[in-house]
């Protein structure tokens, strides 16, 4: 008897579990194909902290992983910036708030891994995704640990929670802004960034980011997936040598004994 209740009590967890997380995985591919998490689309209550625990991901573009998941209103997006490093993947940005109709004086909110719950980043076991209509900006970030994606600051918002680029049309006149960045951090701490940029459209605006000469010769660089579109990719190289030759030296070196005894 004792086994067959639990066996239903585990059948029922299961399913809670999978009811809970429809619609409620969300995925970050790059600049072009990611997901973030809003209130769902029948909710009446646009406030972000009000449906923390019922929002839904929404994604722009193609995330196989993200189930259930439903497709952002064409336009909310206004600039992306996407970034790789061996611990986390983030997009940050710009957005068009009234194109899911939020409201545009709430000062925003945070979805993790514990609101909604048994939501989830595909792939990562972690994730801090903050939606913030007043300052029309918004932040996905998805980790392995719960330090990289600090999930305990939410009062912080956006830029100091996940420091990025958060630039755009916003104010300005201009499209949408995409921009990607992969990171590869080697054993020796140094850092060997490389920079693409792509465009949505054909109006879009691009910021390039240049690509600093790694000091270490013994890193090797990152490989970067191609991504979609046109790509603008800058390299800076520069070698000055400052060597003389060893006869002028001591050409002078003679020239001044002569004239010293002369």
């Amino acid at each position: 008897m004792l086994v067959h209740f639990t066996s239903i009590a585990a059948t029922i967890s299961l399913l809670v579990a999978t009811v809970s997380a429809k619609g409620q995985i969300a995925q970050v591919i790059d600049a072009n194909n990611f997901c973030v998490f809003l209130p769902p689309s029948d909710s009446t209550n646009r406030i972000i902290a009000d449906t923390e625990w019922n929002a839904n991901a929404f994604c722009l573009g193609n995330n196989p992983l993200a189930t259930g998941a439903e497709k952002l209103a064409s336009g909310f997006i206004k600039s992306a910036h996407y970034v790789k490093t061996d611990t986390y993947v983030q997009v940050t940005g710009q957005m068009d708030y009234t194109k899911e109709n939020l409201v545009g004086t709430d000062g925003g909110g945070q979805m993790d891994v514990r609101a909604p719950m048994g939501s989830s980043c595909a792939g990562w076991k972690f994730y801090v995704n903050l939606i913030e209509p007043e300052s029309n900006t918004y932040c996905m970030r998805c980790c392995n640990d719960d330090r990289t994606c600090n999930r305990g600051i939410s009062e912080k918002g956006c830029a100091h929670i996940i420091p990025g680029d958060y630039s755009g049309p916003n104010g300005n006149t201009g499209g949408v802004v995409v921009t990607t960045t992969t990171i590869a951090t080697a054993k020796s701490s140094s850092v060997v960034p490389s920079s693409l940029t792509t465009t949505l459209s054909k109006s879009s605006s691009v910021i390039s980011s240049p690509i600093p000469t790694p000091t270490n010769n013994s890193v090797k660089p990152p490989t970067v997936d191609k991504p979609t579109g046109d790509v603008t990719i800058q390299n800076n190289e520069n070698g000055v040598s400052s060597n003389k030759p060893l006869g002028m030296v001591i050409g002078a070196g003679i020239l001044v004994s002569a004239v010293m005894f002369a």
